[in-house]
């Protein structure tokens, strides 16, 4: 009797393979890969696959469809994770055909749907034989096809990996690896902000991060932050509303700021902490945990300035987490505008007079932005940025400088 030949998948395709079907749960894909993905140069395989299946999952699952008797959505999550990787390596990768779909087969026997194999084969075979949808609109949800449809360069970009963004903590060193200031909406060019050169390596492994001498930020994110310090006095005491995971938290503290950082979650506050010991600013910085939804901070403190870079449906950063856009759903904005303008008519209690109150999510749809400003009370906008549509690589933020009438 014929022996059975053992399965040697790639540990990047399997980890890859496991990751979406954590994203089919509910899980994080960054979190998920940060957790499964394999040490090595299989690594950087994982991630590839993994936040690329995710990002063209439409474009992938409209050539699977007419070879497929079953809906794509209607196979078993194993199936379904195989076949996705395998349609994206052939439509998108440089892996040669047979070996693609070698490798998917291999897969699926090793996420233990050995008996869907001949079926993963024959599908892929068949895909191998087509070329890659060119309409970038497949890989939205219908709903944000219609919200996104007078921004068709940006959506474009969505299919492709973004850059790694950050900004000094001091200065701008001369670096090879560092690209120049982006150029964003308004003629805004944040100073320090800079994007690594592609193929830079691990963030963690590149000069300076480590030993704080800059961290990982959006440049549009970091025009958040600019507005506040731009608009009160230098060195007032601020206070960052809704403050993890820290990026602004620390532009505001190297800007001179003391900030009163307040989250609702213990465990992220603790990465504002961690990112103030590294780039050496803990002393500007006092952490609070907080639930603005339940009212104003019981202290009472007025501060010269406030940021509420409020929780939001995050469909302007889908291109650095590309899950999100299969999440959400065509009644989840004004339902997440009813949280914020709680979240922001509280904050608001601690604007001292005279002071600001600058409103930001990472949202480019207006039920989110003007909608929620709008219902304030007491404060009237003066001045109104955003960064949707991107002019590049950036995320889409709006944000509105308020101030007390």
């Amino acid at each position: 009797m014929p022996q059975k030949r053992s399965v040697r998948v790639n540990p990047g395709r399997l980890a890859a393979a496991r990751a979406l079907l954590g994203v089919e749960r509910g899980g994080h894909a960054d979190q998920l890969l940060e957790q499964l993905a394999p040490d090595g140069r299989d690594r950087g395989l994982s991630w590839h696959l993994t936040l690329g299946v995710l990002r063209r999952q439409g474009s992938i699952d409209h050539i699977i469809a007419p070879f497929s008797k079953r809906a794509i959505e209607k196979l078993d999550p194993p199936v379904r994770a195989a076949l996705r990787i395998g349609a994206f390596e052939l439509l998108y990768g440089r892996t040669r055909r047979h070996a693609a779909v070698h490798q998917a087969v291999d897969l699926v026997r090793a996420l233990r749907a050995g008996r869907a194999a001949k079926f993963v084969n024959a599908v892929l075979r068949k895909v191998s034989g087509v070329s890659a949808p060119t309409d970038p609109f497949l890989d939205l949800p219908p709903w944000l096809q219609m919200r996104f449809a007078d921004w068709p360069d940006w959506v474009a970009r969505l299919g492709d990996p973004p850059p790694v963004c950050g900004v000094w903590r001091d200065s701008e060193p001369n670096n090879r690896d560092i690209e120049a200031r982006p150029a964003l909406a308004g003629g805004r060019s944040p100073d320090g902000a800079f994007q690594l050169a592609p193929a830079s390596g691990p963030v963690t492994e590149h000069p300076g991060f480590m030993s704080g001498e800059w961290w990982v930020m959006d440049p549009a994110s970091v025009v958040v932050a600019d507005l506040l310090h731009e608009a009160v006095p230098a060195g007032a005491e601020v206070l960052d509303a809704c403050a993890a995971p820290g990026g602004k938290t620390l532009r505001l503290a190297t800007r001179g700021h003391s900030v009163q950082a307040v989250d609702l979650e213990p465990h992220r506050l603790s990465l504002v902490e961690e990112g103030s010991c590294r780039v050496g600013i803990a002393d500007r910085i006092t952490t609070r945990e907080h639930d603005w939804l339940t009212g104003p901070l019981p202290c009472g403190t007025q501060f010269a300035g406030v940021l509420v870079d409020a929780p939001c449906t995050a469909l302007g950063i889908v291109r650095r987490h590309p899950e999100i856009r299969w999440r959400r759903l065509v009644s989840d904005p004004p339902a997440m505008a009813i949280r914020q303008r709680e979240i922001l008519k509280n904050a608001a209690v601690h604007v001292a007079e005279g002071g600001v109150l600058v409103y930001s999510v990472c949202s480019p749809l207006s039920e989110e932005g003007a909608g929620v400003v709008e219902s304030l009370d007491g404060f009237r906008t003066r001045h109104a940025w955003s960064s949707a549509p991107p002019v590049g690589d950036e995320d889409a933020f709006q944000a509105f400088v308020l101030e007390r009438v």
